[in-house]
């Protein structure tokens, strides 16, 4: 009767060793899978920030491929478009103005037109880890009637 309950007790503490190990592993793949996921639906976000009509260029109600920098100071991506930025991860999506440089930071009323990054939506501090996705933009200014190259960005901060 020993020999049986010690043989029971061994099987069981290699089935918990046994179950262990694969719920670990198994957790590693969910998370990367996690990730992967992630950055896929960063980069689906990349192409609809980008097409918005409420931030492109408009003359006489057609859309231009530009993105008018005067409502990007304005306007709220978080109240008007909730599903955009309800992923499973944070990220910080902003334009950069590429050239001409801008000699101040961030761009608000006050610093308009000569600022070099328009925070768009920002979830969190970014840290040195964060995955930087990007595209290329034609940036307008309205006030002055000349454009930019600038770059819209979405950071991934993991």
């Amino acid at each position: 009767m020993i020999e049986t309950i010690m043989v029971a007790m061994v099987f069981m503490v290699v089935l918990i060793v046994a179950l262990t190990f694969y719920f670990k592993f198994s957790s590693q793949g969910v998370e990367k899978a996690g990730q992967q996921a992630c950055l896929v639906s960063n980069t689906v976000l990349l192409a609809s920030v980008a097409s918005m009509p409420e931030i492109q260029c408009s003359v006489n109600g057609h859309r231009q491929q530009c993105i008018d920098t005067s409502k990007l100071l304005l306007f709220d991506a978080t109240r008007e478009y909730p599903e955009f930025f309800t992923t499973n991860c944070h990220q910080r999506v902003s334009f950069l103005v590429l050239s001409p440089e801008a000699t101040n930071g961030a761009c608000s009323l006050g610093t308009y037109p000569d600022c070099s990054t328009y925070v768009f939506f920002d979830q969190g501090e970014v840290s040195s880890g964060a995955v930087k996705i990007s595209t290329p933009v034609s940036l307008y200014y309205p006030l002055t009637d000349s454009y930019a190259l600038g770059k819209l960005q979405v950071e991934v901060l993991q």
